[in-house]
């Protein structure tokens, strides 16, 4: 059962007869002194319930023989089980007491059971059916310091037998009655039957969707209080966005109290978390008030900040004294009321174009309450719980939105004055502005370019870091290797691997192209040469890379590479679109030729690269290099070509692998003229000295 607490009571003033209502609503709806007749057709409603009547025969005191089946209670006096103020008015009551009533059973619903809906409960009773006990809510004893309360929503069963007139007796005892009449205005039960095959695992589903919907909207609540008090903390000029986070934050622990009144267990627990409701209440009013004050500039700050003093004076002594001060309680209400009214009449008057939002937010929390009591007095149908959570959460809401269009407009206002400088200042500082812009563009251009050097010199090291440190030192080989890499970075690349049964490959490669990209490039060579030099021969490794490279689509990016396998004298050349190695034969004294003619790696995914097995013979040398040494340019625009490296290997005849190299970097620079290489040069100078 919602109790008026679970009413959200922003507007208690405006409603300030909901006390009398609830005081007559007893004996204004239920005034039939018939016996009544429970049958099937009875619970044939959307909620599958007999609401029977809540006016039953009571006599104060306590004698066990009330539960008797044939006791005379003919003199008992009918009043609602609620026992409400009114009700107690005149009787003698003080906290114990028995309720009777009779009802006729129809045949369908003989012996079958019927659920007990506990719609509310305050301390503790026995329930007796035909003079014998059948439950006990709670631990009910005369001594009251005995008692433990029962609050539970949890249905029970109760079978009726036969169509004869069946005789409910309720012994009940309630200690705290003083304060429950003052606080919650009644100090009773009331019970419901209803289909038990409906309403047996009905709680259990209520009270899951009732702790989503609560969770979600105090969620809701406190994701704005939380928004809002960043954009004080953000801008502490704004102190309407602190008395908003504040305002929206106790409105969501309100709601969250409301939660645990409609769950607690026990009478105790459930004037605790009224008690809190009672300060809780008074202090939302306080902040709307103070929030509302903080709208117009009209209202004087210090009254605005008397009003929070007293809302806070006002909270203490409700904690302290929550029944005598009462009276306190809805003074304060009324008076706060009339103060947010009273700011948004103020607001209208002035033609404040937000006020509307406002106004239409308060219209909405007014319908949804007046909606809400209508349902809980039987009325209309809905739910009491959706109708304070749409009216609360459209007084947050339209609040929300007037901070947002006030920040909004306001913004929309100072880019206007900004505007108008600008076009009033624009004439007399237009060079100066052109100028800065062409400062500034030089500048961006300077820092870019220096950007882009810094970039590149980092590629530079980074490809230059992926080449080996040394060639390795295997007995009777002589080997050197030299790169000189354009003024980009460079698509070169040299590697080794030795592989467990003493096999050496060589690797040259050249990218098409430089900078990031033929970096790029290299890197993804590098890595699948490591992978695949050890597992196949050189023609099939290098279909797979190629493959793999093709896969990376990179769009015209191309890898020459030639793979060199040497062991015991005897080498394999593997090509991909690189220039021939060149073999100087010691004992010949000439030059041989090694042409492969196949495609780069990466420009197709099965092409049928070739290998080539050649012998060498003591002294003789193997140079491979990329084709930025045969397509060196000289100051004419002549390019070197092969003619040129083959006389150079002559005349290096019988010296070391390092000795060559140093001779073709000669070359390289009397033909260049001292220029820098448009393209990488990469040579790698492999000697064999074994005797066969």
């Amino acid at each position: 059962m919602v109790n008026r607490y679970s009413l959200f009571i922003l507007l208690w003033g405006i409603l300030s007869l909901q006390a009398g209502i609830v005081l007559a609503q007893d004996s204004f709806f239920q005034f039939s002194d018939e016996i009544e007749v429970l049958s099937a057709e009875a619970m044939l409603n959307e909620e599958s319930i007999i609401y029977i009547q809540d006016r039953w025969k009571f006599e104060a005191g306590d004698d066990l023989m009330r539960s008797s089946q044939d006791f005379d209670d003919s003199e008992w006096i009918k009043i609602s089980t609620n026992l409400i103020e009114a009700d107690l008015s005149f009787l003698e009551f003080e906290g114990i007491g028995w309720f009777r009533k009779d009802f006729m059973v129809a045949k369908e619903l003989s012996g079958k059971p019927i659920a007990l809906i506990i719609d509310r409960h305050l301390g503790a009773s026995e329930i007796y059916l035909n003079g014998e006990k059948i439950y006990e809510l709670g631990e009910f004893s005369t001594d009251p310091q005995a008692v433990v309360s029962y609050n539970s929503k949890k249905p029970i069963p109760v079978v009726f037998s036969g169509d004869e007139i069946q005789t409910m007796a309720v012994r009940f005892i309630n200690p705290d009655y003083s304060e429950t009449g003052r606080l919650m205005g009644y100090n009773g039960f009331r019970f419901l039957l209803g289909d038990w095959n409906v309403h047996q695992n009905q709680n259990i589903d209520y009270l899951m969707q009732w702790t989503r919907s609560n969770m979600f909207y105090i969620g809701l609540l406190l994701a704005f209080s939380i928004i809002h008090l960043l954009l004080f903390v953000f801008y502490p000029g704004e102190k309407r966005n602190l008395y908003f986070s504040v305002f929206v934050a106790i409105v969501a622990i309100f709601t969250y109290l409301m939660y645990r009144v409609e769950l607690a267990e026990n009478t105790v627990d459930t004037l605790l978390f009224i008690r809190f409701l009672i300060v809780t209440e008074v202090l939302v009013l306080t902040f709307a008030a103070r929030f509302t004050h903080s709208i117009d500039k009209v209202f004087n700050t210090v009254y605005s900040n008397a009003l929070v003093i007293f809302g806070v004076a006002v909270s203490v002594l409700l904690w302290n004294f929550p029944e005598q001060l009462i009276w306190l309680r809805e003074l304060a209400v009324i008076f706060y009321v009339i103060e947010i009214l009273r700011s948004i009449l103020v607001m209208f008057y002035k033609n404040r174009g937000e006020a509307w939002v406002l106004g239409v937010g308060v219209l909405i929390f007014i319908v949804a309450l007046l909606y809400a009591v209508l349902i809980n007095f039987n009325f209309i149908s809905g739910s009491v719980q959706i109708a304070n959570m749409a009216g609360s959460g459209a007084l947050v809401f339209s609040m929300s939105i007037f901070l947002s269009r006030n920040v909004a407009h306001t913004q929309k206002n100072l880019q206007e004055k900004l505007s108008e400088v600008q076009i009033l200042s624009e004439k007399t500082l237009e060079q100066e502005r052109i100028s800065k812009e062409r400062e500034i563009e030089k500048r961006l251009l300077e820092a870019e370019n220096s950007r882009k050097t810094t970039e590149l010199e980092e590629a530079r090291a980074l490809q230059l870091s992926m080449l080996p440190k040394k060639m390795p030192d295997i007995p009777g080989c002589d080997m050197a290797v030299h790169m000189k890499t354009a003024t980009e970075v460079g698509g070169d690349y040299y590697d080794f691997s030795i592989g467990d049964d003493g096999t050496l490959v060589l690797a040259l490669g050249d990218a098409t192209g430089h900078g990031m990209k033929a970096g790029i490039m290299v890197a993804a060579a590098k890595s699948y040469f490591h992978s695949l030099v050890h597992q196949t021969d050189g023609s099939a490794m290098l279909k797979r890379m190629s493959k793999g490279l093709y896969n990376m689509n990179m769009r015209m990016m191309y890898m020459g590479m030639m793979l060199v396998h040497y062991k015991n004298n005897s080498i394999e050349i593997s090509t991909a679109g690189m220039p021939p190695a060149l073999i100087y034969r010691k004992k010949e004294d000439k030059i041989e030729r090694v042409t492969i003619k196949a495609l780069p790696l990466g420009s197709s995914v099965n092409y049928p690269y070739k290998s080539r097995s050649v012998e060498l013979s003591e002294g003789d040398l193997l140079l491979m290099m990329s084709d930025g040494l045969i397509e060196l340019f000289n100051p004419e625009r002549e390019m070197l070509g092969m003619k040129p490296v083959e006389e150079v290997l002559k005349h290096s005849a019988g010296e070391s692998a390092e000795k060559v190299i140093e001779n073709l970097k000669d070359l390289v620079l009397t033909w260049s003229g001292g220029k820098e290489p448009d393209d990488d040069i990469t040579l790698l100078a492999f000697r064999c000295n074994q005797k066969k």
